[in-house]
């Protein structure tokens, strides 16, 4: 219910911006604006209160707080449109609004009506504030704001700090099935008695864990070539699983890659029947379901696998490996021991279930007192009883610690879990990606008194998602951080369940509907959408519902309709998130119609080449993080440079052409916040101007005849933020020496080198790239040798080598005359270096 505390903090800091940034399209009606921002504070104040009220049972405050919600909702509708029909008032761009606000006011934006919303809008807060005390809802003292400030964090992070990341190696129990596993897989006497290995089980069982496991056991990676892993879930499209295990086994060039996405219907079914196992052949195939009937539909002769639930001993013992607060708070060891009492008794209620376990001990990580254990079993009871009438027998072991989890989460916390609804079942996220998107919606804020970033304070706060077992982690990245994780299917239904009742987020996919099935309707009040479709006639379905409240959509679309992006803009105004994914691959220029979305903060348009990127593109004042593909023939306005919070250009070539767009325009002092820029190149924009930007932590260039330049500058000039660098060069000619010169790119973590055709020698001076954690050489044939600096370079955790000759790959091997350059190197890789 604390997503009410979060959209009222949210709508009162978004009032706080336009009162001090947009003052000047709010003439006539700022005083009700700030009037309505004190009466969202008052009411702030009862929310912790009445939240404790609807976990009771309180019918009456629950609804009176969903119109709390739904009017805070409405309020930021009210302005935003106010501002929106301002900006369009006159068809010059948001610039020339600005000097004729007020003379647009005057000709006929109807201030009265809107002030007069506003006022009814904070009279019904008024209104329920009042309601709210006669139920016996109490103001609490605490301030929402301080669980965001820096002085807050740091007590937070020193309770984490013995936080252990749930793993690989945090398994219990699970031994003799991985080991009875991987002897069916590679025992040799009996090769062809188990072709398909079924592992069946309820969710939460540990299905996953125990197939990764022997999927990643040194036994299986010995025994077979080639490795590929799919998730297949309800809702899959059976050509993209197809794809996705044909890419895993032959490490495709990015050329075979085109023709593997073009491949035609009966190309898939010819790779159906190879990739199925064969008497003849040693393949086997590794399932994981709920189902047994599915398991028997494979392969009747196969093997079905049944994990067991955990007994208590298991039980505390997985719980104490994730649960690491017991005994950090100043407490005595009779309080530890009654602690231990009360968590084996939470632990019966999670049936042996190892996902109930990691949830529940997720739970009470974050509790180290004994007081706040024993009403954490409270609350336990209290769900499992309540959850008893509409449960579903089987689940009752993990249902109520799911709703628990939710339940506890902190009211900042709740809108990042509930966005992570609008991804598929299974689904690989980027955490990068999603950090992006939360901050575009304004569910991120920079912390009071620290000097983290806002990128910062959204990773942070996915990292307490990852504490409290709510996400697990797939990928991590040399120094650390998530890259990538997934959330459970069990906790991705509580999630889309509670997105919905919420109006926060509907997800719908058609891809596999049924024929002559009934659309589902897209609600009229949810904020965002995500729609995977299949046939076009959905698609036009959609848009024609008119939602004009939705904030963001998130389309993937396998159409060739080219007025999709049209209709999309033509439709949805106040959007601040535009997800667009097609699988038609075609060349198309971006309408100009984008301009008319003066909202949006982030804008991701995959799947098709834009060949030219319109001037309106100027009216985005708001926009942050752009991402495009861009065709052979490119046309990029210089007036994107004008748009002052934007921090992440992502450009993506598609084919090498001319860029002279950007030629001068990186001085323009409004893009000194820019932290990525890539897909451009070094022969359209003068180099001391890339320089001053400051705080770019990525970049991705495509090299031009000034490469000496970027290796030469003395360290003060050198960009001392950035962390990931990509070079590459397309062309037949090009530098023939690179020099890394000492001091140069303290801060760099990722080096990328890649199609550098000339590239003969590369010279690395002793105390040149410090912090380098990943190196990464490709398709750079006429480099004979490593640089012999690379041995002074000891934070190298990674080294990947990629198209190179053979000859280059036997200097480097062990044994080779260049081994001693990278012997420090702890992860060696070398693809296809048959040159």
């Amino acid at each position: 219910m604390a997503v009410e505390e979060a959209v009222v903090s949210f709508v009162i800091e978004r009032l706080g911006d336009l009162l001090i940034n947009e003052a000047k399209f709010l003439y006539g009606v700022k005083s009700q604006v700030e009037n309505a921002k004190i009466k969202l504070e008052c009411m702030r104040a009862f929310l912790k209160d009445a939240d404790a009220s609807v976990r009771n049972g309180d019918e009456r405050v629950r609804l009176l707080v969903v119109q709390v919600r739904e009017n805070s909702y409405a309020l930021e509708d009210v302005i935003e449109t106010y501002i929106f029909k301002v900006a369009l008032k006159k068809n010059k761009g948001v610039i020339s609004v600005l000097k004729r606000s007020v003379c647009i006011f005057k000709r006929g934006v109807d201030v009265h009506r809107v002030g007069a919303k506003i006022e009814e809008i904070s009279s019904n807060i008024d209104t329920w504030t009042l309601e709210l005390q006669k139920y016996g809802v109490t103001k609490s003292m605490d301030n929402a704001a301080d669980q965001t400030c820096s002085s807050y964090v740091q007590e937070q992070r020193e309770l984490r700090r013995t936080y252990s990341h749930f793993g690989e190696t945090d398994v219990v129990g699970l031994t003799k099935d991985i080991e009875e596993l991987v002897q069916h897989l590679t025992v040799k006497e009996i090769p062809y008695k188990h072709r398909v290995i079924s592992i069946c089980g309820m969710g939460g069982l540990g299905k996953t864990t125990l197939a990764r496991k022997v999927y990643n056991h040194p036994r299986v990676r010995t025994h077979f070539d080639c490795f590929a892993w799919a998730a297949i879930s309800q809702q899959c499209v059976v050509r993209d699983v197809w794809e996705e295990i044909l890419i895993s086994l032959s490490s495709p060039t990015e050329e075979k890659l085109k023709e593997i996405k073009s491949m035609s219907d009966k190309t898939e079914e010819m790779l159906k029947v190879a990739f199925l196992p064969q008497d003849e052949t040693d393949s086997k195939i590794l399932l994981t379901t709920r189902v047994k009937n599915v398991a028997l539909r494979v392969d009747q002769n196969g093997l079905i696998h049944v994990p067991r639930c955990l007994n208590d001993d298991e039980s505390w013992k997985l719980f104490q490996k994730k649960c690491s607060c017991i005994g950090k708070d100043p407490t005595t060891s009779r309080d530890i021991e009654k602690m231990e009492v009360l968590g084996r008794e939470m632990l019966r209620n999670c049936s042996g279930l190892p996902l109930a376990i990691t949830v529940l001990s997720g739970l009470l990580s974050k509790k180290p007192t004994l007081n706040e254990w024993e009403e954490m079993k409270g609350n336990v009871l209290r769900y499992i009883s309540n959850g008893k009438e509409n449960s579903d027998s089987e689940y009752d072991g993990v249902s109520w610690v799911l709703s628990l989890s939710y339940n506890d989460l902190p009211y900042y916390l709740k809108p990042c879990f509930l966005y992570l609804a609008r991804y598929p079942e299974d689904a690989t996220i980027q955490v990068k990606e999603l950090c992006l998107m939360l901050i575009a919606e304004g569910f991120i804020s920079p912390r009071r008194r620290s000097t983290e970033t806002i990128e910062d304070v959204a990773y942070d706060y996915l990292s307490q998602l990852v504490e409290r077992s709510m996400v697990q982690v797939d990928n991590w990245s040399l120094r650390g951080r998530m890259k990538t994780f997934h959330i459970h299917d069990l906790m991705r239904d509580l999630c889309v369940s509670k997105a919905e009742d919420e109006n926060f987020l509907q997800f719908i996919d058609l891809r596999n509907k049924v024929e002559d099935e009934p659309l589902r309707s897209v609600s009229t009040v949810v904020r965002r959408v995500a729609i995977y479709f299949d046939p076009v006639d959905d698609f036009s379905r959609f848009v024609d519902s008119k939602n004009s409240s939705l904030r963001c959509v998130t389309i993937d679309l396998r159409s060739s309709k080219k007025q999709v992006m049209r209709r999309v803009f033509n439709s949805f105004f106040m959007l601040r998130v535009l997800n667009l994914s097609f699988s038609w691959h075609k060349e198309v220029k971006l309408p100009k119609e984008i301009g008319k979305l003066i909202h949006l903060r982030l804008v991701s348009i995959r799947g098709v080449s834009i060949t030219k990127i319109p001037s309106s593109i100027g009216n985005l004042r708001c926009l942050q993080t752009l991402k495009l593909a861009l065709g052979r023939s490119k046309v990029v306005p210089s007036v994107i440079w004008k748009l002052e919070q934007l921090r992440h250009l992502h450009f993506v070539y598609v084919g090498i052409g001319e860029f002279e767009w950007l030629k001068t325009s990186l001085r323009s002092p409004n893009i000194r916040n820019l932290q990525t820029l890539t897909g451009v190149s070094t022969e359209c924009f003068d180099y001391n101007d890339l320089l001053q930007l400051k705080k770019l932590k990525k970049l991705a260039i495509h090299l031009g005849e000034d490469l000496k330049r970027i290796y030469h500058d003395s360290p003060s000039v050198t960009f001392d933020c950035l962390r990931h660098l990509k070079l590459y060069y397309y062309k037949d000619d090009g530098i023939d020496i690179m020099m890394c010169s000492k001091g140069g790119f303290p801060q760099l973590e990722s080096l990328i080198i890649r199609h550098l055709p000339n590239l003969e020698e590369w010279k690395v001076e002793e105390g040149a790239l410090s912090s380098l954690l990943f190196l990464s050489v490709e398709y750079c044939l006429k480099l004979r040798k490593l640089p012999d600096g690379l041995r002074y370079i000891t934070t190298l955790e990674e080294m990947k080598i990629v198209y190179m000759s053979r000859e280059f790959k036997e200097r480097v091997e062990e044994g080779g005359e260049d081994f001693y350059k990278v012997r420090h190197i702890p992860s060696r890789l070398f693809l296809k270096c048959d040159h």
